[in-house]
């Protein structure tokens, strides 16, 4: 694929990381701790007047210990440091089979004027395989990432087929879901290409739920070990590219590695 070469330093970009992560706890249910990790400032990378905020909402425990949104409480940015410098955690507790947990990563233009938005989602094996619980039936190294997540735009109706030349793409009118596995080193990326400029003021929720299947024992829990789910969003000036797909790999090609090439 041709892409335009800018110098980074001509360009009016940003990119934010928000990311959750789940850690086994040995007991006799095989549960899992659940904690949110606003880390990784170092990934935020801003010239001129684009600007996004990345952020989701803060969440309450239900009488059935489901993670419920906590409309009363402000919602957490990402790259939040406390005041000793340290990453600030978030401890959402045990998590177990047939557990909701609301999580809505949403990326909204902040900034003076239209933006190519972009989000990563990337979903890392740790010590489990993921792959056995939500893979496809076709063979490929793939997961279906609608069986772990749900809500935004994955509720969204898709068609899937190729676009802009590559294979497999889930999309509609309104953004365009690309898929890139690597299950040998346990890591499946999913980018979400929003197909028009974001409007100032504009904001989208990626999803909002994660919900763990009420028919999962012991050894499905089991590949939950040290799961982690980063979501990383990324904007670009409108001006000089030709849509968003041209703005991330133009501006970000290092992050937005195209996958399955259509023959």
């Amino acid at each position: 694929m041709m892409r335009k070469i800018f110098k980074l330093s001509r360009l009016k970009i940003i990119a934010l990381t928000l990311a959750f992560t789940t850690v086994l706890v040995m007991t006799v249910r095989t549960s899992i701790a659940f904690f949110t990790d606003a880390k990784e400032s170092t990934s935020v990378y801003t010239a001129g007047n684009v600007y996004i905020k990345l952020s989701e909402a803060a969440v309450a425990t239900d009488s059935s210990g489901n993670l419920i949104e906590d409309a009363g409480a402000a919602r957490i940015e990402g790259a939040e440091i406390s005041e000793n410098g340290e990453t600030v955690l978030h401890n959402y507790g045990v998590v177990f089979p047939g557990q909701s947990i609301y999580k809505d990563p949403t990326i909204e233009n902040v900034g003076k004027g239209d933006a190519w938005v972009a989000a990563k989602v990337i979903i890392e094996d740790g010590a489990g395989d993921i792959h056995r619980l939500y893979r496809y039936s076709d063979g490929y190294d793939d997961i279906d990432i609608e069986g772990l997540l749900s809500g935004g735009l994955l509720d969204e109706q898709v068609h899937v087929g190729v676009w802009n030349g590559i294979d497999d793409v889930c999309y509609n009118d309104r953004y365009a879901m690309i898929q890139s596995s690597s299950r040998l080193n346990g890591k499946y990326e999913f980018y979400f290409i929003m197909l028009s400029p974001m409007e100032k003021g504009e904001a989208v929720t990626i999803f909002d739920t994660l919900q763990i299947n009420p028919l999962f024992g012991n050894a499905e829990m089991l590949e939950f070990r040290d799961l982690k789910i980063t979501v990383q969003a990324f904007a670009v000036q409108t001006f000089g590219f030709s849509g968003c797909l041209d703005a991330m790999t133009g501006a970000f090609g290092e992050h937005f590695i195209m996958p399955h090439p259509a023959p």
